[in-house]
């Protein structure tokens, strides 16, 4: 879809200058803050080192998906992150540092394709260039979270890739497409929301190649997610798909989404609304292939974003689609766009740098107490005699050579199977899960072996400490009540295998808040007797 040169009238010559300056100032200073925050040695989100923790496993030949136990409770994530984040340890690389460097990669990368992807579209450098810088402009609003060790940047570079292939590939674009694709949902699941709709976008371009293109993608996701259930005893398909339909839905981000989450990019979405109305009369087939590749990626945020858990991160979908077929709008063959264009893409540069200033710096770059309260920390984790579980901190006790245990967030997961009760779940069912029986039995048997393992664990004084934080994984106490009590079941007797340890574990608690994301803090610990 290539669009005529715009005319070189000296507003646009400015319009387009003062983009290419803006362009330049995000990747400027993304580049300048991942530099700081890459090699940051602690987590900056409360999940990175869980993650890391994950990629760990898979590079010491552990098992990535199976039964839940006190030392290991799977994600629901895709393994793919998990995979290179091992090879990085393999080599050498500290875990979060691993993950990390590829997360910040993969955002470069997905800049650059989104920037190839405008660039092809339109015939020019410039709109390419913008396009680019457009995307890592939008690294403050998203909450810095390119460079987090976390999955997201890898699902939005194959998802694109996979499009630009159905789009811009050769005689077997439909073979490629389909492979990166299968890529892409080894990434993240939620390459089951975005990539179907390109492909009913492609039907209206070439259904040859669309047909050919669902045919290699279904069979290649096929034998990816079946060689993953067979070689996991079936578990790998029990986390990916099965107990995400057990996740709520957070009832105000239904609107939510379209009325507060996306006003950030209202310029970008209505400039890509305007440059459809005018390519759909002119280029059908490519607009309506972009408006599907948009959409999809839209609602790919949407349905994520209403899931519970669904932070900033999810909005990077949607976000990097719109760079996409924003700037290719802005030179759409109609005089008016010519000046409007990239007026808009202006003004949505404004809003984006807004939303960063907006941030207190403290999210973006951790202070030294931030440092401080980790190091102490982690002194307090090397001195224990024994493993010690942190399940608001993972990765830390795994560099202390003190083995470690399942992470809060993966075990709030697992608890989402229970029925709904006080303060969230009826934590009573796990010790009834017969009673269960609107679970399947893979479900009842994971609450099964997950409790089992926790309470022998706890009885038999495996970890030398466990350290939880308020608030948040406090609640760890009133789910293992039970084995906590001892042997008579009743507090306070004296026959607890655990005591609380007087004071916190850091004199400044809120220090060791994560930067972005949940926000846990004042940890405290329970020290085996």
């Amino acid at each position: 879809m290539s669009a005529p040169p715009s005319p070189s009238t000296p507003i646009t010559k400015v319009l387009w200058w003062a983009l290419l300056a803006a362009g330049a100032m995000a990747f400027a200073v993304f580049v300048f803050a991942a530099c700081q925050r890459v090699f940051y040695p602690h987590e900056l989100e409360w999940m990175e080192g869980a993650l890391a923790d994950h990629a760990a496993r898979v590079a010491y030949g552990q098992p990535l998906y199976c039964e839940p136990t006190a030392e290991h409770v799977p994600f629901l994530y895709a393994p793919l992150l998990f995979w290179l984040g091992g090879l990085g340890i393999r080599l050498g690389l500290d875990g979060v540092l691993a993950l990390r460097l590829l997360a910040t990669a993969f955002s470069l990368a997905s800049a650059m394709l989104i920037g190839h992807w405008v660039r092809r579209e339109t015939g020019r450098i410039v709109p390419g260039l913008v396009a680019s810088g457009l995307f890592l402009a939008g690294y403050g609003w998203l909450a810095w979270w390119f460079d987090l060790a976390r999955n997201d940047s890898l699902f939005v570079f194959w998802s694109i890739a996979a499009s630009y292939q159905l789009r811009h590939g050769g005689p077997r674009r439909w073979l490629w497409a389909g492979l990166l694709a299968t890529i892409a949902l080894l990434a993240k699941q939620s390459a089951l929301l975005w990539l179907p709709a390109v492909g009913i976008g492609t039907l209206v371009t070439d259904w040859r190649t669309a047909l050919r293109f669902g045919t290699t993608a279904a069979v290649a996701m096929a034998s990816a997610l079946g060689a993953l259930h067979l070689s996991s005893d079936g578990w790998s398909t029990f986390y990916l798909f099965e107990m995400p339909r057990h996740h709520g839905i957070v009832g105000p981000h239904k609107l939510g989404f379209w009325t507060r989450d996306l006003a950030p990019m209202y310029p970008l979405l209505a400039l890509g609304l305007a440059g459809f109305a005018v390519n759909v009369r002119e280029v059908p087939r490519p607009a309506l292939l972009l408006a599907a590749f948009g959409s999809g990626g839209l609602m790919c945020s949407w349905f994520s974003r209403m899931h519970v858990g669904g932070f900033e991160n999810v909005m990077m979908y949607g976000f990097a689609a719109a760079c996409v077929v924003g700037p290719i709008a802005a030179t759409a063959n109609a005089r008016w766009l010519h000046t409007v264009g990239p007026a808009l893409l202006l003004v949505q540069f404004g809003c984006l740098g807004w939303q960063a200033w907006r941030r207190p710096i403290a999210t973006l770059l951790p202070p030294a107490a931030h440092r401080k309260a980790h190091d102490e920390l982690r002194a307090f984790v090397a001195a224990q005699s024994g493993p010690v579980w942190l399940p608001g901190h993972g990765y830390l006790a795994a560099r202390e050579g003190k083995g470690g245990g399942a992470h809060g967030q993966a075990i709030f997961d697992l608890l989402q199977l229970l029925p709904p009760g006080p303060g969230g779940f009826d934590l009573g069912a796990l010790n009834r899960t017969a009673s269960l029986t609107e679970l399947s039995a893979r479900a009842r048997l994971a609450l099964d072996r997950f409790r089992d393992s926790c309470y022998r664990s706890i009885r038999e004084r495996r970890y030398s400490a466990i350290v939880l934080d308020r608030p948040g994984t406090q609640a760890f106490e009133a789910l293992f009540a039970l084995p906590l009590a001892g042997p008579d079941l009743r507090p306070n007797s004296g026959d607890e295998p655990y005591v609380r340890r007087p004071g916190d574990l850091v004199p400044s608690p809120r220090a060791i808040e994560p930067l972005v994301g949940k926000r846990l803090g004042a940890p405290y610990a329970l020290q085996a007797r």
